[in-house]
């Protein structure tokens, strides 16, 4: 049987070439009605594109890539710990969009020692693969000499959450500022005044920001005490900032605990009940992302929850448009809404 080609494709369909051909690389540019009608003749003629060999005359690979750095999803061989839940869900969200416009995702660790050494190490990680565009997490999408590189490079990009503008990329995410605010407003409504907080790691940008307006708003409040401890947004950094908080040792006990992210909530209300402690009765508990972990854990965890997979859906989709167009929306930004979901970890005094 002859190989059906793309003028097949357009006789079969009443449509001209370069139309076929407009659809088979994904341009957004093609009304709905011609695109239906020409995918409707590809099936019907088994028609399924050279991808390799488009690749080789200088065309897409059809391939978007996720780096993940040692503070995202970058595990070291025996180290024994899983990819974050945050992590899976924006892989979650690539994939659908990934999977929707006939894309690969491609994703490669990164090594601290790789981000220091600078240009040349990013250089020879993107020299082995075949990429038409990356998407950068948090705190990757922060490193602004990184996304200068990338684009000086001609590799487009789009960030997800970033916690610092850049005039050159589109950025999807939420408002984190506004979050932070609510979050201490949702706790003086529930008339605590001894707040603890449990950060994330340090130069996280989105995270900054969150702290940065909780804590302002909780520190115009005089009778207020807000004490923070570090935190990496594990399990096991929540459970050992709330023995500070908890245990024997502890000087100053807050009736609230405010974790960056639900992992470390819950190792939270896991060492508060060890000891003994009732959530919410003896403590509340509040978390952020509602992830999978804060309808799982016992009592089910109030938290923010911030739309992950939505905002990495809409960032693989931005960046295929990208392509396609050859074009990035530079300084776009996109903020999906987020919400605060009250649950049974937190309650008034």
């Amino acid at each position: 049987m002859a190989k059906v080609t793309i003028k097949d494709i357009a006789k079969h369909a009443g449509v001209s070439f370069k139309t076929v051909s407009r659809v088979i690389n994904k341009n957004p540019s093609v009304g709905e009605d011609l695109r239906d009608k020409v995918e409707t003749s590809m099936t019907a003629l088994g028609y399924k594109p050279n991808r390799a060999a488009s690749l080789l005359r200088g065309g897409k690979s059809y391939t978007i890539g996720l780096i993940l750095g040692p503070l995202t999803g970058y595990i070291e061989p025996g180290s024994g710990r899983s990819i974050p839940t945050y992590i899976t869900d924006v892989i979650t969200g690539l994939l659908q969009s990934c999977s929707r416009a006939g894309y690969h995702l491609l994703i490669e660790p990164i090594t601290n020692d790789q981000i220091d050494a600078g240009a040349e190490a990013i250089d020879a990680l993107l020299d082995d693969m075949a990429l038409d565009g990356l998407v950068l997490v948090p705190p990757l999408c922060d490193r602004l000499w990184l996304v200068d590189h990338l684009i000086n490079k001609g590799m487009p990009c789009v960030r997800i959450n970033p916690g610092k503008a850049h005039e050159r990329t589109i950025s999807i995410g939420f408002d984190n500022h506004a979050a932070g605010i609510e979050v201490a407003e949702f706790i003086l409504r529930h008339n605590h005044r001894k707040v603890g907080y449990v950060a994330g790691p340090p130069n996280h940008g989105s995270h900054d920001l969150r702290w940065q307006s909780f804590s302002g708003r909780l520190g115009g409040e005089p009778a207020v005490e807000l004490h923070d401890l570090p935190g990496d947004f594990t399990f096991d950094s929540g459970w050992a900032a709330a023995e500070q908080f908890l245990g024997e040792h502890s000087t100053w006990r807050p009736t609230a605990i405010f974790a960056a992210n639900d992992e470390m909530a819950a190792g939270i209300i896991a060492y508060a009940t060890s000891i003994g402690l009732a959530i919410p009765d003896d403590l509340s508990v509040i978390g952020f992302g509602d992830l999978a972990v804060a309808s799982q854990c016992f009592p089910r965890l109030t938290t923010v929850r911030q739309p992950t997979i939505e905002i990495s859906r809409d960032a693989a989709t931005e960046l295929i448009n990208a392509v396609a167009l050859r074009d990035v929306a530079e300084g776009k930004v996109v903020n999906h809404p987020y919400r605060l979901i009250e649950r049974a970890s937190f309650a008034a005094i």
